[in-house]
């Protein structure tokens, strides 16, 4: 067992120190640092050449280089680890450093919710073996396995993020995306309903028209400038979820499950007034802790109530 776990440490090694040293070696290739500095008219660009050079060590050959920055990642073992400098003069550590918090929320986000969804579609679609909604839902899936994940990854970051950002600078939608985003989310959400061919086709019409329409009114009233729910619309998205949650784990026709989580949507209208305050309030970590518990225990109060048959 002992020479095993060697052997894996052992291929574990070069196969680190082979992928870090080619990485290296193509970030050193792919762009010249001094090169805004060549084209640079300013009198003292030679001299801010020759200092960034010797700084950054751009005279040493990167596969030599990459061994000076091995050097110092090997320092964290004697107390002088050092991942080198930026251009602008930080340090490398520090900047890794100050992003490791950022990195960790997104990690944590990214899972909770994965599991979340996973567990949650899971447990619908076997519940709906062979539905439209189990169908669609396995080929999603199938489709999002066979992406590489860094592609979804930077195309979800240059729309999601930047390009949805510097949207909500000027909001606009056009008629043509209205349109194709009304066909789109109809399509969603009639494979998601089930059905016969006649109600999946009234569904999806309703579904279609009804998000046209709400994307119209909201482009209209500069909703995304000023983004809000407000009482009411809260209580109706809390009564759709209600009846989009029965219908896709046990049907419309399942009472005891509808009035369950009709009840919760009223509980959550209730509440609505007082998390208010709590979230204007400055610290609000314990408070948001406590809402979760009270949450979950509500879910839990309401279940045990109204299942007396599965008691």
């Amino acid at each position: 067992m002992f020479a095993f776990i060697m052997r894996r440490l052992g291929t574990l090694s070069v196969i680190l120190f082979g992928s870090s040293f080619l990485l290296y070696n193509l970030a050193a290739l792919s762009g010249d640092p001094l090169a805004e500095l060549r084209t640079s008219r300013a009198l003292n660009a030679p001299q801010q050449i020759i200092a960034l050079t010797r700084k950054l060590q751009l005279d040493v050959p990167p596969p030599l280089r990459y061994f000076y920055w091995l050097r110092g990642l090997f320092g964290v073992f004697v107390g002088k680890f050092d991942l080198g400098q930026t251009r602008g003069s930080e340090s490398v550590g520090s900047a890794i450093a100050s992003a490791v918090p950022t990195t960790l929320r997104l990690v944590t986000t990214a899972t909770v919710t994965a599991i979340i969804l996973g567990i949650s579609i899971g447990i619908v679609t076997a519940l709906r073996q062979y539905s439209k909604f189990d169908y669609s839902m396995t080929f999603v899936s199938f489709l999002l396995f066979s992406l590489p994940i860094f592609w979804v990854a930077v195309l979800l970051k240059q729309f999601m993020a930047i390009g949805f950002n510097n949207w909500l600078g000027e909001p606009s939608i056009p008629i043509k995306t209205v349109v194709l985003i009304g066909i789109i989310l109809g399509l969603i959400i009639a494979s998601v309903a089930g059905g016969d061919r006649a109600k999946s086709w009234k569904i999806f019409g309703i579904s279609a028209f009804s998000t046209m329409l709400v994307l119209e009114v909201l482009v209209k009233i500069n909703w995304f400038l000023q983004p809000g729910l407000g009482p009411v619309f809260y209580l109706l998205g809390s009564v759709g979820i209600a009846f989009g949650v029965t219908h896709l784990s046990m049907g419309i026709s399942n009472r005891v499950a509808l009035i369950s989580s009709l009840t919760v949507a009223g509980i959550a209208f209730v509440l609505y007034f007082p998390m208010q305050k709590v979230f204007e309030m400055q610290k609000q970590g314990l408070l948001l802790v406590a809402a979760a518990a009270l949450t979950i225990l509500i879910a839990i109060g309401v279940a045990l109530y109204f299942a007396k048959i599965d008691r």
